[in-house]
């Protein structure tokens, strides 16, 4: 498993890079207005109804809520820090404007706001887990990307077996249609040789009544 563990990892990592260049590509040539950066933060908005919420709920769930929260916010950072170079290529060649820019400067300040604010809404729960919960959300991103790989890589796993058993059955059925026309064949082959025999048994039976 760890043999095609590493190179899908590698993969993946290429095929993210060239998703967030093509993501960027396809945001700079649009022509319509450039919409938010990212879409609505449901985990801030679930966080923040959670936190006030009448009657107030028990601290175990605000902590998950949070720790929720701070997953979203490096998945957004990650994605912000792969998309910037190919943001700065594209601002080298002239193939996006300012505008495009601002909008992508304005996301990289909104998120740096926002992981601010979940370590300062950390420490309110215990001192000093702003310094150790993004560390905590990153490992759990990157124990869900492995789950999401596993179970990727058991689908793929489970389409190839089903995909070797049909063709196994195939080449069963062709090979067993093969032996049928080849039964056929030796049975005609067979009938045909019986009635060859036959008929020379009547011409020597013939010649031999000739001769009498």
């Amino acid at each position: 498993m760890s043999s095609l563990l590493l190179p899908t990892v590698y993969l993946g990592g290429c095929i993210a890079a060239m998703s967030a260049f093509s993501y960027v590509y396809r945001r700079a040539t649009a022509t319509q207005t450039v919409e938010s950066w990212f879409p609505l933060n449901r985990q801030k908005e679930e966080y923040i109804a959670l936190l006030n919420a009448e009657p107030a709920v028990p601290e175990f769930h605000l902590r998950t809520a949070l720790l929720r929260r701070a997953m979203e916010a490096v998945r957004r950072l990650v994605q912000i820090q792969q998309e910037k170079p190919a943001l700065q290529q594209l601002m080298k060649t002239g193939s996006i404007g300012d505008e495009l820019w601002r909008e992508f400067s304005a996301a990289e300040q909104e998120i740096t706001a926002e992981l601010q604010e979940i370590a300062m809404e950390a420490n309110t729960f215990k001192e000093n887990w702003g310094q150790t919960i993004f560390s905590t959300a990153a490992q759990m991103l990157e124990h869900e990307k492995q789950k999401q790989l596993q179970q990727e890589m058991k689908v793929m796993l489970e389409k190839e077996t089903a995909r070797k058993k049909r063709e196994e059955e195939r080449e069963a059925k062709e090979a067993k249609e093969q032996e049928a026309k080849e039964h056929e064949r030796r049975l005609r082959e067979a009938k045909k040789a019986e009635e060859e025999l036959l008929k020379m048994e009547e011409q020597e039976k013939r010649a031999a009544s000739k001769k009498k």
